[in-house]
């Protein structure tokens, strides 16, 4: 599906893996026989073998030998894998380290070990099934650039304070990004979601993991909110000069979604200020959604039910984000005048894996045509995630497999790719 920009070719990232590091953890001889003669077919340079988690924290503690992959198994004596994952999550190492699991346990037991993972940022690739496959590990570290990854986690190590980011907004150093939204009917682009990043003129592009927190509420959240909204609509009107007398599609259709906080709904005149930005550079206000977090939302619901009908009835989009991560009902949702659900990519990527995960994905997708809402998926990574939302009827996906998101300069060329 990848129509080109700034994504890695699965090639090209299994290439980027050689010559690095990786720690196998199984308690099994034959088992670490044969990972460390796939991971050598794979062309890493250093391979350590441990048989259980104890032994795993003590290598991992070893300066003189940073790794890049964690393989471990889940069942073993002394320190279980589990218990190796609940103490790296406690230790700095975890930042520049990528994990993978191998076992053949429970799926109930794998499902929770991602949400261990998830739950303490680790960064986990996959968890594979035993005996381990040449192809599974293969299609694994195809989906991940390593390079990337380590950009990032080199920003991790930069503190910065609110005073900070006001100066880098200031400074108009934090930029959208730009992620396509895609249909999973006819492939044609509906939308782009818009992501903040922070353009450091020293450390780069500096994780939102950092500083996104600072934009969430107060003064500082409003004044980057709407030069945010300024900054999209400014992209998405330069866009569409772009492609004049281009077939390609259907501009008036086409939206870009902005993450807006839920405290910035009882903000004076919020309506009337977007319809502003939207009127000024001559865009519908169909081509605005403001995407809120569905748990802050449903604690801030009483206050902000009229501006959310304000949104909708001038014609705004409005989503909710990262469904099923907090505590929706069926009646919840009714009252709200959504016109997309968001549906997790916990509940999405490789979701034909687990029986527990596809239930409430095919529940949600269900659910989203009954309230006549746009279903949207986030985290689809690989073909397999999309033929399943396919197969489910979801409308719009979401993911790397599609693009990373982009800055602006890069849109108009992906738009136009083949």
């Amino acid at each position: 599906m990848n129509r080109g920009g700034t994504a890695t070719s699965p090639s090209e990232a299994l290439e980027k893996w050689r010559g690095r590091r990786v720690l196998v953890v199984d308690d099994s001889s034959s088992s670490r026989y044969a990972a460390v003669q796939l991971l050598e077919s794979l062309g890493f340079s250093l391979i350590h073998e441990v048989e259980n988690g104890r032994d795993a924290l003590e290598a991992l503690k070893d300066a003189e030998h940073r790794f890049d992959l964690l393989l471990t198994d889940l069942n073993m004596p002394d320190m279980d894998g589990i218990e190796l994952l609940t103490c790296l999550a406690k230790s700095p190492v975890k930042q520049a380290l990528f994990v993978a699991v191998m076992s053949g346990v429970h799926r109930d037991v794998l499902d929770t070990v991602q949400g261990i993972a998830e739950a303490s940022l680790l960064e986990l690739l996959a968890v594979l099934p035993k005996p381990l496959m040449a192809e599974d590990l293969r299609q694994m570290l195809a989906q991940c650039d390593p390079d990337k990854h380590m950009a990032g986690v080199e920003g991790l190590s930069l503190e910065v304070c609110e005073p900070d980011i006001a100066l880098a907004l200031d400074a108009g150093q934090l930029q959208p990004y730009f992620q396509p939204k895609v249909s999973l009917v006819d492939h044609k682009l509906k939308g782009f979601e818009a992501l903040v990043r922070w353009i450091h003129p020293v450390h780069g592009v500096v994780p939102p993991l950092l500083f996104v927190q600072y934009l969430e509420s107060g003064e500082l959240a409003e004044r980057f909110f709407f030069n945010f909204v300024e900054q999209v609509a400014a992209v998405m009107a330069g866009l569409h000069g772009g492609l004049s007398g281009q077939d390609v599609l259907d501009f008036e259709h086409v939206h870009c979604s902005v993450n807006l906080p839920v405290p910035l709904l009882e903000t004076p005149a919020l309506v009337e200020r977007l319809e502003a930005v939207m009127r000024h550079h001559h865009l519908p206000n169909s081509a605005l959604v403001v995407e809120l977090t569905e748990t802050t939302l449903m604690s801030h619901l009483g206050s902000t039910l009229g501006t959310l009908a304000r949104l909708r009835m001038k014609g705004f989009g409005v989503a909710m984000d990262d469904y099923g991560t907090g505590y929706s009902s069926m009646k919840q949702l009714s009252r709200c005048p959504f016109s997309e659900l968001k549906i997790d990519r916990e509940f999405v990527h490789d979701a034909s894996s687990s029986p527990k995960r596809l239930a409430i994905l095919t529940g949600a997708i269900a659910m989203c045509q009954r309230l006549k809402m746009v279903c949207v998926a986030e985290g689809v990574e690989v073909q397999s995630d999309w033929d399943q939302l396919a197969a489910l009827g979801c409308e719009l996906a979401q993911g790397y497999f599609i693009s990373r998101p982009m800055p602006a300069s890069e849109l108009l060329a992906w738009v136009l790719a083949p």
